[in-house]
């Protein structure tokens, strides 16, 4: 009588698991920067508009699409993403980071020809009270 070995069936399953452990822990990494945005009574929730994702910590960093760029790349990063299909960036700056980094983030993008910036907010709450007539 013929026996099934189940021996490799359990190294390859094992594997497999291995693997997915391995890539399920660097598809969640950088996937989202801690920043403070500053607030505004103006601001309005987005859509998802497919634009590339730009962060910009109080302590000077800049990510684009979740990975951290040096200045000297900015232009080149945004070259690459342009030529990917890319048309706008969403620039999520803390509230105290330095505007002329921001700044300079806004030049690269338009130097790399996507000139449609937007800069990322949340709504501002107001005092109870406030934006009421009586």
């Amino acid at each position: 009588m013929a026996e099934i070995n189940i021996t490799p069936l359990t190294d390859v399953c094992l594997v497999l698991l291995v693997i997915f452990m391995c890539t399920a822990k660097f598809l969640g990494a950088g996937e989202s920067v801690d920043v403070d945005l500053p607030g505004a009574s103006t601001a309005q929730p987005m859509d998802d508009v497919g634009g590339v994702p730009v962060a910009i910590t109080d302590d000077g960093r800049v990510y684009i699409n979740s990975v951290e760029v040096e200045p000297r790349y900015y232009v080149s990063a945004f070259q690459e993403l342009a030529s990917r299909g890319a048309t706008t960036v969403i620039i999520s700056a803390d509230k105290d980071a330095n505007y002329g980094q921001v700044y300079d983030v806004i030049d690269a993008a338009r130097m790399a020809n996507l000139v449609s910036v937007s800069l990322a907010a949340q709504p501002k709450r107001q005092p109870n009270g406030a934006g009421t007539r009586r």
